[in-house]
């Protein structure tokens, strides 16, 4: 005859061992759902040719291709929501597209204009400047202004003429001239744009940093 308390262990073992089969089981369920909607892949849109900043994103830019794995992708079936958008950075050929690429705000807007400066490196701030930093431009004697005591070059001293305030790097050249020239891509008022470029082509520009680019 059995005794009650055997049985009554003996129950209890099979209890646990049915209990640790289903948890195996169910943990190998689970990471073999997991590694099929890991490895499981979508038809994404991707840059056909390469698309610089600030330029209109057309139907033949682009592309689709099969990933896994990379978050905020772009859907082929949403291809006429990103077709008449501006590339947000400069894209390269064969990039997946994510959302934080494209923007709906055109660059430059209305009522502004983008200008090209290649400025001598002292009259740039010595740090750098990226895309996304916002500068004045200042007017500056021009290199046949007479000695320190003119009115001209006392004037840009006392009272910097400022011809555009906070407006927007941008872009960079990542290379410079021969002769040591920066260039920079600033968007500017339209009123002011005209004015600026002058002053440019004359040698008469220095811009300073009065924010740097959002992280």
């Amino acid at each position: 005859m059995a005794m009650p308390g055997v049985r009554q262990h003996r129950s209890r073992s099979w209890g646990l061992v049915v209990l640790a089969a289903l948890l195996v089981i169910g943990t190998g369920l689970a990471v073999a759902a997991y590694g099929l909607n890991a490895g499981k892949k979508a038809s994404v849109l991707a840059v056909g040719e390469s698309i610089a900043k600030g330029q209109v994103i057309e139907r033949d830019d682009l592309v689709s291709v099969s990933v896994s794995g990379v978050a905020n992708t772009i859907p082929v079936s949403d291809i006429d929501k990103v077709v008449g958008k501006t590339a947000a950075v400069d894209l390269v050929e064969k990039q997946v597209l994510t959302d934080a690429m494209v923007t709906s705000t055109p660059t430059p807007g209305v009522g502004e204009s983008s200008i090209g400066l290649s400025l001598d490196p002292t009259r740039v701030p010595a740090a750098g400047l990226e895309a996304g930093d916002t500068v004045s431009v200042v007017a500056v004697p021009g290199a046949d202004a007479s000695g320190t005591g003119s009115k001209e070059v006392e004037s840009a001293i006392d009272s910097p003429e400022i011809l555009a305030a906070n407006v927007l790097v941008y872009a960079v050249d990542g290379e410079t001239t021969a002769n040591g020239a920066v260039f920079l891509t600033l968007v500017v008022p339209a009123n002011d744009a005209a004015r600026i470029a002058a002053y440019s082509t004359a040698g008469r520009v220095a811009v300073v940093e009065t924010a740097a680019a959002e992280k």
